[in-house]
Parts: structure tokens; C-alpha cells; sequence
């Protein structure tokens, strides 16, 4: 029989907020099974054993993805022990939410792939969405059903605004407000009797020109067939 597991060591709390600050940061986190990792180490730390039995994966292919991780500054280690003999490690995200250094997103005009921060950008938060969408659907969370309850539907949509500039900084404004509202300080902090869920926040100036009165394009839950989408 093995030696009984050692007692945790080095145990640290994550930082509200990690800014990430270069382009390959970046690139590390749009793959999507690093943000599934990332999502398990923002609560209880986890080591790569209990990676791997969370994401149903070989533990051996997870090495890589923490390493980079690691290197990163994007987790850490927060307590050692041992087990067997063997030293175990256990990660959790170094920050409870990320943002992006704009910085990123102001290269010169002329410079090669003058985007390329942006496109990374973009790609680590729409794709990601995607996926987990998809992954709320197929594990039944999502109800599609006709009469589904407010908090089992998907409510995702595109609506138009036509705004002033001071009718744009009274909207965000109000928006930080609700979010700020119910918003918990930490993610992990969670009460019982209740369900996490993700808003996607996209507000920008836009090419598109809808009909003069037709109705904002919008649609709070899927529909059976047959049946007239719901417009916000």
C-alpha cells in the first residue's frame, strides 16, 4: 500500500483579474480544451489526474496543455503533496477572469497582419461560446421546448440600435451597472440553489443598413417548425 497523501502546501488564492498583454498569451488561450481547463481551475484546484477524469481524457495528453499554461503565468501551482512516494501538483487559474491589454488590437496601419491580435481575440471568445453552447444542448441543460423555463432557454440574438453618442455612453453605462448588480466578486463563490451562466457582451458600430421599421432580427429560443421566432 502507498504512503497516505501528504498534507497541501502553498495554497494562494486567484487574483480578480489576469490582463493578458502579448499575442502569444493570447493564441495560448483560444484553444479551446486550454479555456475548458482553465473554467475547472478557476474554482477548486485540481491536479492533472482530476483534469483528466473532469474532461473524460488520458491524463498524459493534458502534460502539454499545462505546461503552456504554466508558462504562461495563466495557472500556477497552489499545493503539493505526496503521494506514493511521487510529488503531486496541484494547479488553479492564477486569476478569476481574464482581459485583453488593447494594446493588442492598435497596431500600425502598414505593419504585417496588422489584425492578427484582434482575429485571435475574436477567435477565443465566439468559437468558444459555440462549443459551449453546443455542449449545454447536448447535455440537456438548454430546453428547447416550447413553454422551456426562462433559466433552461437560449436566449442569443442580433438586434439594432440607432444611437446618439450620449444615448451609446447611457447604454454601457447602464450595462456595467446590471452587470456589476449580479455579478458575484469571484465565480466560485457559488450559493447553492443556483445555475452559472455566460452573457456575451458585443456592442459596436455597424455597416449594416436593416429595412427602415422591419423588426430588430432576434431570437430568444429556438422554435419548433412552423412556428414564428421570438424578436427581442
Amino acid at each position: 500500500m502507498g504512503d497516505p497523501p501528504g498534507p497541501l502546501k502553498q495554497r494562494i488564492l486567484p487574483e480578480d483579474m489576469f490582463t493578458i498583454g502579448d499575442l502569444e498569451t493570447l493564441k495560448v488561450v483560444t484553444d479551446p480544451l486550454r479555456l475548458q481547463m482553465l473554467n475547472l481551475l478557476r474554482g477548486q484546484p485540481h491536479t492533472a489526474k482530476e483534469l483528466a477524469k473532469a474532461l473524460h481524457l488520458p491524463q498524459t495528453k493534458l502534460y502539454y496543455h499545462i505546461d503552456l499554461l504554466e508558462k504562461h503565468g495563466l495557472i500556477r501551482v497552489v499545493a503539493t503533496r505526496l503521494v506514493s512516494g511521487i510529488l503531486e501538483k496541484q494547479y488553479q487559474a492564477t486569476a478569476y477572469k481574464l482581459t485583453v491589454d488593447r494594446a493588442l488590437f492598435w497596431m500600425a496601419p502598414s505593419a504585417a497582419g496588422q489584425y492578427e491580435g484582434l482575429e485571435v481575440f475574436l477567435s477565443a471568445v465566439l468559437d468558444y461560446t459555440h462549443s459551449d453552447i453546443m455542449r449545454s444542448v447536448r447535455s440537456g441543460l438548454i430546453d428547447f421546448g416550447k413553454d422551456a423555463p426562462a433559466d433552461h432557454a437560449l436566449d442569443i440574438g442580433r438586434i439594432w440600435f440607432r444611437l446618439s453618442p450620449e444615448q451609446v455612453v447611457a447604454l454601457q453605462d447602464r450595462l456595467k451597472a446590471l452587470v456589476q448588480e449580479f455579478q458575484p466578486p469571484h465565480l466560485a463563490e457559488a450559493a447553492e440553489g443556483t445555475q452559472l451562466y455566460e452573457f456575451l457582451l458585443a456592442f459596436y458600430p455597424t455597416h449594416e443598413h436593416p429595412p427602415v421599421g422591419e423588426q430588430p432580427m432576434g431570437i430568444t429560443q429556438w422554435t419548433p417548425e412552423g412556428e414564428s421566432p421570438i424578436a427581442d
